[in-house]
């Protein structure tokens, strides 16, 4: 899947899908991992539209630190980001990864680590309700329980790295 054309043209023409409010169920634990680590820079990779720092400034819990927001689909923020980072957040995107392409695109997010950083993932475990793509299947592409995401993400496990998941198993 062309994720930056198709998901650009769903973002285009719905906007109030994918603002990035997801991350609000989240929001304690990763200010408990943003003041563990006290990272220079912080990475919302599939952030949405941003209004999650926008609108509702959430990157206040914990103490103001606003991620570079980083998604494919939205055409001010589709720029790769460049460096490392001290932080890692990624919600509501890896359900939207066709299984062949989650290894790749994990690899992409776990580049961006720093030796010392921790990388936070929001996963859903269930299909979407009531968005589909342009052909009719339903956005959560990649459906899969705990214990499979956690086999994805075993090879990118090190010192230094701490992955912390919470899954939507509705």
């Amino acid at each position: 899947m062309n994720y930056r054309e198709v998901y650009g043209s769903m973002h285009a023409r719905n906007p109030t899908w994918f603002s990035g409010y997801s991350i609000k169920a989240s929001i304690g634990e990763i200010a408990d991992l943003v003041f563990e680590f006290q990272p220079d820079r912080l990475l919302d990779y599939g952030s949405g539209k941003g209004y999650q720092y926008l609108e509702q400034r959430l990157h206040r819990h914990w103490g103001g630190l606003l991620p570079h927001c980083y998604d494919p689909g939205v055409r001010q923020l589709r720029k790769k980001p460049e460096g490392t980072f001290g932080g890692i957040i990624c919600t509501d995107v890896m359900e939207h990864i066709e299984e062949a392409d989650v290894e790749e695109t994990l690899g992409r997010i776990f580049g961006y680590a720093a030796p010392r950083a921790f990388a936070f993932f929001g996963i859903s475990c269930r299909p979407s309700l009531n968005k589909r793509l342009p052909d009719g299947r339903r956005v959560h592409v990649t459906v899969r329980p705990p214990e499979w995401w956690g086999r994805q993400m075993d090879p990118f496990r090190r010192d230094g790295l701490t992955i912390r998941v919470v899954y939507d198993e509705g």
